[in-house]
This record gives C-alpha cells, sequence and structure tokens, in this order.
C-alpha cells in the first residue's frame, strides 16, 4: 500500500503543474494519485487530505481547460470526500467544492442540479462560524437567488435578496461585492414584477458598499449603471446622465 507521505507529495506536485501552466500534466497527476489504492484509508488525515487535493484539482484543471460538465462532477466527487464538519479547514473544503460544482451547473444552464447543489451547501453549513466558510454561504445564497430569478421564481428571489440585503455588512470589505451583488439581484427582480421606479431607487442603495476591493467597485458601477438606464427609461434623463458619469468613474478605477 502507497505510504500517506507520497500521496502528500503526490499532491504537492499536482499543484506545482498547475503552477507552472502546465494543465494536461496536472490532470494525469490528479488521476494517477486517484487510481492509488491507499485512498481507500481515508481515516488517516494525510489520504483524506490527498483525496480531497486531487478530486478539487482535478475540478479547477477541468473547468479551466472548458471542460465544465467534467469538472462539475469532479467538484461533486470532492464534495463526498469524508469530511469532519466540526473541522473548520474540512467544512471550508466542503463548501469550496459544493460552490464551484453548483457554478458549474449554473453555466452549464442546469438551473434546477445548480439551485439544489447550492441548498445543499447552505442546509449543510448555513451555521458555520469561521469567516472563510461563512463567506462561502454568502454566495451560496446569493447564486441562490439568482437562480430562482433565472427560473421565474420571482417573489422567491425576491424575498432571498431582502433577507440578505438585511444581513449583510456595506462596510465590510468582504461582504461588500456580494452586497452590490444582491442590490442588483434585488432590482432585478422589481423589474421583473414590474416595479421599475422601485428598482431603480432600490440600486442608488449601492452607493453604501465599501469601494476598496475591485471586485466591489465593479459590481457597484454595474448597478449604476443599470439605474442610469432605469432612470432614463422612467424619463429622468438629467440625472440618469449623472449617475451613468458616476458608473463611469467607477468603471475607470476598477
Amino acid at each position: 500500500m502507497t505510504d500517506p507521505q507520497v500521496l502528500r507529495s503526490q499532491a504537492d506536485e499536482i499543484l506545482e503543474l498547475h503552477e507552472r501552466g502546465e494543465l494536461e500534466a496536472a490532470l494525469r497527476a490528479c488521476d494517477a494519485l486517484l487510481a492509488t489504492d491507499a485512498l481507500a484509508e481515508t481515516h488517516d488525515e494525510v489520504v483524506r487530505e490527498s483525496l480531497f487535493a486531487a478530486r478539487f484539482e482535478r475540478g479547477v484543471l477541468l473547468n479551466e481547460l472548458g471542460e465544465l460538465a467534467a469538472a462539475a462532477a469532479a467538484y461533486a466527487e470532492a464534495a463526498d470526500t469524508p469530511s469532519d464538519l466540526d473541522d473548520p479547514d474540512q467544512r471550508h473544503e466542503l463548501a469550496m467544492a459544493l460552490l464551484n460544482q453548483g457554478i458549474c451547473l449554473d453555466a452549464l444552464d442546469r438551473p434546477e442540479e445548480a439551485l439544489g447543489v447550492y441548498e445543499q451547501l447552505i442546509d449543510e453549513l448555513g451555521d458555520a462560524d469561521d469567516p472563510v466558510t461563512a463567506d462561502q454561504v454568502v454566495r451560496a445564497r446569493v447564486n441562490r437567488g439568482a437562480v430562482l430569478l433565472s427560473l421565474g421564481r420571482t417573489d422567491e428571489a425576491l424575498s432571498a435578496a431582502d433577507r440578505l440585503q438585511s444581513e449583510l455588512d456595506p462596510d465590510d470589505v468582504l461582504e461588500a461585492e456580494q452586497l452590490a451583488m444582491v442590490i442588483r439581484l434585488r432590482a432585478s427582480a422589481l423589474v421583473e414584477l414590474d416595479r421599475r421606479q422601485e428598482a431603480a431607487a432600490a440600486l442608488a442603495d449601492v452607493e453604501r458598499c465599501n469601494q476598496e476591493e475591485p471586485g466591489a467597485r465593479a459590481q457597484i458601477a454595474a448597478a449604476l449603471d443599470e439605474r442610469a438606464r432605469l432612470l432614463a427609461d422612467l424619463g429622468d434623463q438629467q440625472q440618469a446622465n449623472a449617475v451613468s458619469e458616476r458608473a463611469q468613474e467607477l468603471s475607470e478605477r476598477t
């Protein structure tokens, strides 16, 4: 049986190949590790870590190679790796695997499956108190709301956005980007419900969001651009122009 430390070394080699951009070689290394007979011994901490690392990296590599269906399946396998949910690191690993699986399914236009994965993540890890896993849960909740909207479940999407908007901190650097996305989601739901004036007003709330990170600035700029278009449609061209200028200013800083 393969020594667990050999498995760890193989897992490290996969990461090194990936970092060097040798994606196909890294994928072959994943397959070689996953074919090892020692992986049945998942009670061994090193074996379990190596198994998860190879499965997750395989998902990442397939995703980068544009093989989204295979990537989704690989992330599902990573999520199936035995996990101790009392261990913050293992909680985070499970959250990452499920979140990435959901994103791949969403990109493949398989929204019902994506919704199920996001809801699994939220159900299993929604009460996680470590910041890293909690961030993954928030992202899953935001993505879940977007999927609900895409499925025509507009009232549910609006309710999900309302809850998130009341919980997220606009001053928090990590939460600001997700909050801006939630505000955009909420406005999109209002537009679907033919409440365009409310949607335009709702989008103004993004100005509360912390703008330190480029991702947050990009979401805020997008929200303001959407608000400008709504204001123009509603006949307030002067305010639309001012908001559009603000959006352009933020875009140039991103």
